[in-house]
């Protein structure tokens, strides 16, 4: 490269890291809301109203214990929702191909069989149609996404058809007509004139989203550089990145490249600073953004990139300028491919490639214990690296992001990419969680945090109550191996406080698959990442405040 070409090159990036496209940049972090080394830190101000509670968070006691038969869950995180609006609310858990709904009191309201196999990701609840009553219910089972109405019965179009499996399901107005579509991500990719796909879109009467699949039937623009393969664990994020009206999708995936459409299927342009691709599709994700910019790594063997395997994702204004940026958690390893165990790395980044203040390398957990392979044998499976963003710390500017990693530990970071805390909860290479819901359990404005954990063992998992400083609250022992999916947080008996949900890995016959705690101390007025993919639209995307 020429000195003159140099110099243009590093002022083009400087453009684009600081803000080019009205982007605001300049961010900075303040210091001082952790210890930045393990934590707990101090405790927050106040993120949501202040109710009246104090700073206690009273023990959970169960409340409920439901159940069907023996089979199993995967990732399904619960949903809690009045589905037909009759005033009491219906609890919705999928246990392997089926789906169960059931009032508190152990009625089981409904058993909608799938018989297409497991089902992985967590049930959409939402109301998918203004043409019918009540609340619908969506599941992706292997190649075919499932839709109920209240009454538990098949939507008309149903079930529609796509790639096996689809391990992502979520719910967003992609085409901006003001109703729901239906996204899945799928592991199988269709593969057709040289492109490949992954993602599809539906209407809510089954049929397929105009423009999709995007890259196949040549709505995304994609070229020859757009290196797009399957996403195995609930990788896709809904929200508007461009301001018009309709929610754009990113779908992570088992490389280091991400696929990132606006809701007509179009495939945002990669910024002008990346030689080697003209969409996203084609942004290589190496740590180092000099590298990341030219597509290549000048060392395979040293030089670190992402993988996305499991990677859950969100779309947040994470540091107050009034633009969405995509928070990615991913795996890390070496460009050749050679070295996984270098634990994770947290990114914050635009949807044409470039990264933030503070971002210009992801966040990273170097620290390795376990997650990154399935437990062979058991159906018990790796680490989804999902992560979970909120107002934790209200004095200080952005938002922040909340994952475990693969070090047995829970990280929580702030918007200028500076640790705020690191937290053990298990040093067994045998134990996982699947990430951590968020909401006040005191009534103090100042938000919990939950999670459980889980185990190709018996008697090693556990429902963890943290503050918002990572400090330990209450630990309560769960049966067999534990709870794979995220708990759901929310009032379910209509008395103001709120339950968790848990639905735990084992189902035993005609005694239990679901628990119910309540937390006396709680309210329904901070929830603000009560479930798994942070609401039950599935979309992993924070609304600004």
């Amino acid at each position: 490269m020429t000195m003159k070409k140099a110099s243009i090159v590093a002022a083009a990036v400087a453009c684009c890291v600081c803000g080019c496209g009205g982007k605001s940049g300049g961010f900075e972090a303040d210091a001082g809301i952790g210890d930045g080394e393990t934590g707990p830190g101090k405790q927050p101000s106040p993120s949501c109203q202040f109710e009246g509670g104090g700073s206690a968070v009273d023990a959970p006691l169960l409340l409920a214990t439901l159940h069907d038969r023996w089979h199993e869950a995967w990732l399904a995180s619960p949903a809690a929702a009045d589905l037909d609006g009759d005033g009491v609310t219906e609890i919705v858990v999928p246990r392997h191909n089926l789906v169960l709904v059931w009032h508190l009191d152990g009625q089981l309201v409904h058993r909608l069989e799938v018989p297409d196999g497991r089902i992985w990701a967590s049930p959409v609840v939402a109301d998918l149609s203004s043409k019918r009553d009540g609340l619908e219910i969506a599941v992706a089972s292997r190649d075919k996404v499932y839709a109920w109405d209240s009454g538990g019965r098949l939507l008309d179009g149903f079930p529609a058809q796509w790639q096996d499996e689809m391990r992502s399901l979520a719910a967003g107005d992609v085409d901006g007509d003001g109703e729901l579509e239906l996204v899945a991500v799928s592991t199988g990719r269709l593969e057709s004139g040289g492109q490949r796909d992954i993602v599809m879109a539906f209407e809510a009467d089954g049929s397929r989203v105009a423009g999709y699949p995007p890259n196949t039937s040549g709505t995304s623009g994609c070229d020859d550089r757009c290196y797009v393969t399957g996403g195995y664990d609930q990788n896709i994020a809904l929200g508007d990145l461009d301001g018009d009206g309709a929610d754009d999708i990113l779908a992570t995936q088992d490389n280091a490249y991400v696929s990132v459409h606006r809701g007509d299927g179009t495939a945002f342009d990669a910024a002008d600073v990346f030689e080697s691709c003209s969409k996203i599709q084609g942004v290589r994700f190496l740590h180092d953004f000099e590298q990341a910019r030219q597509g290549w790594a000048d060392d395979e063997r040293s030089a670190l990139q992402a993988h996305f395997t499991n990677s859950a994702p969100a779309i947040a204004d994470i540091d107050g300028d009034g633009i969405f940026e995509l928070v990615v958690l991913g795996s890390v390893q070496n460009a050749a491919q050679t070295d996984r165990k270098k634990g994770v790395g947290l990114w914050v980044f635009h949807p044409d490639g470039t990264r933030l203040p503070g971002w210009m390398t992801p966040y990273h957990a170097p620290d390795y214990l376990s997650g990154l392979w399935d437990f062979d044998g058991t159906n018990v499976v790796a680490a989804t690296n999902g992560v979970s963003v909120a107002d934790l710390y209200p004095d200080h500017l952005g938002l922040e992001m909340v994952f475990a990693g693969f070090d047995g530990r829970i990280h929580c970071v702030d918007a200028g990419a500076k640790r705020v805390w690191s937290v053990p909860y298990t040093d067994d290479p045998r134990v996982l969680t699947a990430g951590v819901a968020i909401a006040d359990l005191s009534r103090d404005g100042r938000p919990e945090l939950v999670f459980t954990t889980y185990s190709p063992d018996e008697g090693k998992s556990f429902l963890f109550i943290w503050d918002a400083s990572g400090r330990e609250l209450h630990k309560v022992p769960l049966p067999k191996r534990g709870a794979m999916p995220v708990p759901t947080l929310a009032d379910v008996d209509g008395d103001g406080t709120l339950e968790i949900i848990i639905s735990l890995k084992d189902g035993e016959d005609k005694s239990r698959q679901v628990l119910v705690y309540t937390v006396s101390s709680s309210s329904t007025g901070c929830l603000l990442w009560p479930t798994g993919r942070g609401n039950a639209h599935r979309s992993g995307f924070v609304p600004s405040s």
